[in-house]
């Protein structure tokens, strides 16, 4: 298998936290996508994101959108922030 060299960028993408809650890096979500996990569902029971206490709320789009990418890492910023309100406070 030919591995690909990370440009800077990418590896610091590939760090930043994506489950706020389970402090799960973006890396280990895209391995999740890479090695099959296909669905939001599927990456969450691998990973255990999605079941932290805003139960996928922050990171439940982000995860969606990596799977959307086919597990590619995801270079543009993302917010993975909520407001209280929506957590009916």
């Amino acid at each position: 298998m030919i591995e690909k060299k990370l440009s800077i960028e990418e590896i610091k993408a590939r760090l930043k936290v994506v489950c706020i809650c389970k402090g799960i890096k973006q890396a280990r979500i895209c391995e999740a996508i890479e090695r099959g996990a296909d669905t939001v569902e599927k990456v969450n029971k691998v990973t255990g994101s999605g079941s932290g206490g805003c139960n996928a709320t922050r990171c439940g789009p982000v995860i969606k959108k990596l799977v959307e990418n086919k597990g590619r890492v995801l270079l543009e910023p993302y917010k993975t922030e909520i407001e209280d309100d929506d957590l009916n406070f």
